[in-house]
Order: structure tokens, then C-alpha cells, then sequence
């Protein structure tokens, strides 16, 4: 095939005709299902659990991980004797859905709860001495950490010096010993086993509350009922998505069960903020991901860090309409400023020359950290490299990094720290946070430069499609054989499909800063829209805004069924295009 417009090497999935036979047949699924279904799963057996995945069958035993016994009876005791619980969580999404979690959780059997989620910009990622202070003053005899803590050992000696004694759910990376009097449950650490890496921290969470319900009744420690933890699974499916975790195995059904819950619209913060986006249909994992997930990390990003928590335990409509329409204003201001740091990005990667390394890393005095996670995942997509961004904070550059697959990210920081490049730092396989001093800023890219060409032979241009199909097949019995198989995600990715000879009508630039291309497409038999996010981010916006009305190209995307003014049509979504030929 030739060269992409963004340089990728696509290749046709290589399939298993005997296999998508087998499943057709033993499912009564049409063909593109079982295609679909036979480059995800390489047993019939799994076909089953992988449509319709249950608790039942994919939840594991609480017991495999670390510390789970010790950490569910400190919180037994707490319970017990009513104590006054603190939790402490990351201001991202993750962070955040954990805290709410435990305090409904915890709500339930009338203990107190203290929350606190730490400022991005006057107090970082992760606890720190004037969160401590604020929880001891609360007189809280136990604290949780979530979504960070586990790399802060000046912070967890802290703790221990205050006579708080602490529990730890965390997912980020360390290859450090800890201390014996600290609770610990975290997948990523050299004394878990469990093998179950790839969880968020709100899945954790779910988890450690599932083995709790299961010690109380063993223990017959309540006449009461315990609460409902399916009724959670909307907060562990948003978390899910939004923190890009693999979505296989428990993962898949946390966001599956999830999406069911979420139809509900029992939670009412997310179903004000449903309402006032005018989101009129059963939301999807693209809608957590890029429509609440946004709104509420916004207070995190630019405005209060604790506005997104609110909302979530929210059971006043009048607080709960007020506190969503300061996240929609946070969100837009976020979008802008976003948008110039992004610009600002790309103009220093060229007159710097970054383009031409294996990574890209960059800095600038002024930037707003609260939106540097994202600009580096728009950095990471358009270059198709690892990135660190970072800006100063005081006297210190801070910033967030994004990388690519065969590229970990998280044991790329874990080693800077080691070396003492860096001052602090954490993350997982696809993406981290870190701070480092202005002096090491050089040394530093030298040995993120070094760790990405090392690691690049562990990657490779390669991408893949599922099938060649004409717009012709397009309808609605192609685009129910793609629901079957969701949620998408990472691990379950969204089916590609290659489409050839096409002519494009009517390319418009769309969204709040034009960098959107909305057109139909045509095959001169059917006619379909079409839409590029962020094309004007990279070569295909201006290629194909220049070459249109000349060009046929083939295009790679996704197919689904979309609604605009309670009308449903068809709608590709292009990920990359081809030039095929010039149109005579």
C-alpha cells in the first residue's frame, strides 16, 4: 500500500476464516461481527464473556493483591468505631471518582469523611505537608491516598510522625521498598503479584470495596444491607475511560456494566451536566472520554481542584446546576488556553528542530500547567512520539508526558529519579507527571532522547485495518455488528476500515478554532459526511483542503451511527488518508 498522509504503514488484519466461520455459526453473529470478534479473541470460548462481560466472571479475587487483607481490616475497625476518615486523591478524573466513591461509600455507615484534593498549581501532584496539616487538623485518625502516594516517602513518614495511620490504592509505578507500618495496595509496585496492572485507581477502589462487603458478611457484622456497589460503576467506568487503561478483562466490564448505570442517570451532577450539553442519548465510552471526562477535570486544570468532586456527591439540582456551569465556563477557558499553548508547541518544535529526534521535549517558562497532559497527547498523536511538556512552577519546571506503545513512559521517570535527573515523578506505561530543576533540563533530554531510540525497535510504523468495505456497506446492520463489540478502547480498539476511490464534496472547517475538516464523501454510487478532528493539527487538513476537487484518495476510519436535531445518519470518522490518482 503507499505511504499514508501521516507516514503510517497501514496493513489489512491478518484473519482466521475456519475461526470467523466458527463464531458466526455458534453465535448467530453476521460476518463483520465475527471478523471483528476473531482479531480480539483467539478462543471461541472467550466470544461469550468478551460481548456481554459480568463481575461474576472477570472480577478477581480481591486477595491476590498486596496488602488487600490488612487494608480491608483497618477500614473494618474504622467502620466500627465510627472513626473520622480522611481521603486524599489526584485532582484527574481517576483521583477524583476514588475519593467520591469512598466518602458514598463510607456515608453509608454514618462515618465522617474528610476529603481533600490538592491544587495542580500551588501544590502539585500527590500529597504534601499542607495537606497533612489540614487533615490532622480535622483530628481524622485514618487517611487514604488515591491515585498518588506511593513514590512520597518524605510525605508517608510525615503521616506516620502525625499518628495517622494510612492506606495507600494507587496504580503508578515504583520499584521501591516501603515501610512496614504502611497499607499499600497498588499493582504496579515489585511486591504485588497480582498481575493486574493495567487497573485505574477507581477500579482498585471497587475492588478493595467489593472484598470489605465480602469481610462484613462473612463476619456477620451488620443486620443492615450494605450499599449497592454496582450502583458505582458509572464513576469506575468514567475513571476507566478517562485515565486510558487497557480496556480488557475487568477493565471491559467495568466500563460495559458501567455504561448501564450511567443510562440511569442516578448520579445527579452527571445528569445535570448530561442535560446541559444537550447530550439527548445513551452515552458511549467516546462520551465519557471527551464530553464529561473534560468538563470535570476543568476545575483541576484551570480553576478550583475540588469543583469536579463536588458535583459528583452532589445531591442538590439548584448546587449541582451552579457548579456545572462553572465547569462548562472552566472548560471553555481551558480549550483556549489549550489551543495557544499547542500552537506555541508546534512553532518551538520546528525552529528548535525537535521534529527530527526519536522524542519530543519541550519547555517554556509561561505555559499553563493545567493543560500540558493534554497538549502533549495532541503532540504525541500529530509526531507520533513520546513527549514531555514542562513549564516553571516557582523555582522548579513541572509538566506531564504521553507516550507511545512500546515506549514505557512511567519506567522511563522511575529511572530519571533513580539517576536523580529529575526531582520528582510518577506514572504508568502511557503517560506521567514530573518535576525537575532548570539545570538538569539539558541532561535530561539527552537521556529521554537516548531511553526513546533504545526502546524504538520496539515499536514500529505498522497499523492496522480490519477490512476493505465499500461506502455501499455501510447501513445499519454494519454499524450494529460494530456496537456488539464495544466498549472501544485501548486493548479493544475501534474497528478501521479502508475505503478506496473516494471523492470529497464540500470540505469545511468546523469547531470553535477551525481545526476540524467536516465533508461527504462518494464513491459515486453513495454519499456519506465525514469528519477530521484536529486536521489542521497535521498534513491531511491542508492536503486535502488543496486537493479535493482534483484528487481520489482511500481513506482509513471508523463508521458509526450518529443523531444532529433528533436525526440519525451515517458518519465516518477519518483517522488517515491515501492519495489514490488524479481525477481526469
Amino acid at each position: 500500500m503507499k505511504d499514508s498522509l501521516l507516514k503510517k504503514n497501514w496493513i489489512k488484519r491478518q484473519l482466521d476464516s475456519r475461526l470467523i466461520l466458527n463464531i458466526s455459526q455458534q453465535y448467530s453473529l453476521s460476518k463483520i461481527a465475527s471478523t471483528l470478534l476473531s482479531t480480539r479473541s483467539k478462543k471461541i470460548s472467550e466470544i461469550k464473556n468478551f460481548l456481554e462481560p459480568t463481575l461474576d466472571f472477570y472480577l478477581p479475587n480481591p486477595l491476590i493483591f498486596n496488602d488487600m487483607e490488612k487494608a480491608g481490616n483497618r477500614i473494618l475497625d474504622a467502620i466500627k468505631n465510627k472513626e473520622k476518615i480522611a481521603v486524599l486523591g489526584d485532582y484527574d478524573v481517576d483521583g477524583i471518582s476514588s475519593v467520591v466513591l469512598l466518602r458514598e461509600y463510607f456515608k453509608f455507615f454514618n462515618n465522617e469523611v474528610f476529603s481533600y484534593i490538592p491544587d495542580r498549581i500551588t501544590e502539585g501532584y500527590g500529597p504534601n505537608k499542607k495537606a497533612i496539616d489540614r487533615i490532622k487538623s480535622e483530628k481524622t485518625s485514618l487517611l487514604i491516598m488515591l491515585d498518588c502516594g506511593t513514590n512520597s516517602h518524605n510525605i508517608i513518614s510525615y503521616v506516620f510522625k502525625n499518628k495517622i495511620d494510612l492506606i495507600i490504592i494507587d496504580h503508578h509505578k515504583s520499584n521501591e521498598k516501603h515501610s512496614d507500618e504502611l497499607i499499600l495496595i497498588n499493582p504496579n509496585t515489585i511486591f504485588d503479584n497480582s498481575g493486574y496492572n493495567f487497573l485505574c485507581t477507581a477500579g482498585l477502589v471497587f475492588i478493595f470495596l467489593f472484598f470489605i462487603q465480602e469481610l462484613i458478611k462473612k463476619r456477620n457484622l451488620y443486620t443492615n444491607k450494605t450499599p449497592s456497589l454496582t450502583n458505582y460503576l458509572d464513576l469506575v467506568a468514567l475513571a476507566t475511560v478517562c485515565d486510558v487503561v487497557p480496556l480488557i478483562d475487568i477493565n471491559r466490564t467495568f466500563v460495559y456494566q458501567g455504561l448501564k448505570i450511567f443510562s440511569k442517570r442516578s448520579n445527579l451532577g452527571l445528569k445535570i451536566l448530561s442535560d446541559e450539553g444537550q447530550l439527548n442519548k445513551k452515552p458511549d465510552e467516546e462520551d465519557l472520554g471527551f464530553f464529561f471526562g473534560p468538563r470535570i477535570n476543568a476545575g483541576g486544570r484551570v480553576g478550583r481542584s475540588d469543583i469536579g468532586e463536588q458535583l459528583l456527591i452532589s445531591n442538590d439540582e439548584k448546587h449541582a446546576e451552579t457548579l456545572v456551569k462553572q465547569l462548562n465556563t472552566l472548560n471553555y477557558q481551558r480549550k483556549l488556553i489549550e489551543e495557544k499553548v499547542f500552537e506555541e508547541a508546534i512553532e518551538k518544535i520546528y525552529k528548535e528542530k525537535k521534529h527530527k529526534y526519536k522524542s519530543l521535549f519541550i519547555f517554556k517558562k509561561d505555559w499553563h500547567e493545567g493543560v500540558l497532559g493534554i497538549v502533549a497527547s495532541r503532540l504525541k498523536e500529530k509526531f507520533n512520539k513520546p513527549v514531555i511538556i514542562l513549564t516553571r512552577n516557582k523555582q522548579i519546571f513541572k509538566g506531564s508526558g504521553r507516550s507511545i506503545l512500546g515506549i514505557d513512559i512511567g519506567l522511563l521517570i522511575l529511572q530519571a529519579k533513580q539517576k536523580q535527573i529529575i526531582v520528582s515523578g510518577g506514572g504508568h506505561q502511557m503517560a506521567a507527571g514530573l518535576s525537575i530543576k532548570e539545570e538538569n533540563l539539558n541532561l535530561f533530554q539527552t537521556f529521554f532522547e537516548k531511553y526513546s531510540t533504545e526502546n524504538k525497535s520496539q515499536t514500529n510504523n505498522s497499523f492496522f485495518f480490519d477490512e476493505a468495505i465499500s461506502l455501499s456497506a455501510i447501513n445499519d446492520q454494519l454499524i450494529d455488528s460494530i456496537n456488539n463489540i464495544a466498549p472501544y478502547g485501548l486493548g479493544n480498539p475501534k474497528p478501521k476500515f479502508l475505503f478506496s476511490n473516494i471523492k470529497i464534496i464540500k470540505p469545511t472547517l468546523v469547531g470553535e478554532s477551525k481545526k476540524h475538516l467536516s465533508f461527504f464523501i462518494t464513491d459515486g454510487i453513495k454519499t456519506i459526511k465525514a469528519i477530521i478532528f484536529y486536521a489542521m493539527d497535521n498534513a491531511l487538513g491542508n492536503i486535502i483542503l488543496n486537493n479535493y476537487n482534483k484528487t481520489l484518495f482511500s481513506f482509513i476510519g471508523f463508521v458509526k451511527r450518529s443523531i444532529w436535531k433528533k436525526k440519525l445518519y451515517f458518519e465516518t470518522i477519518i483517522e488517515d488518508a491515501i492519495i489514490e490518482k488524479d481525477i481526469i
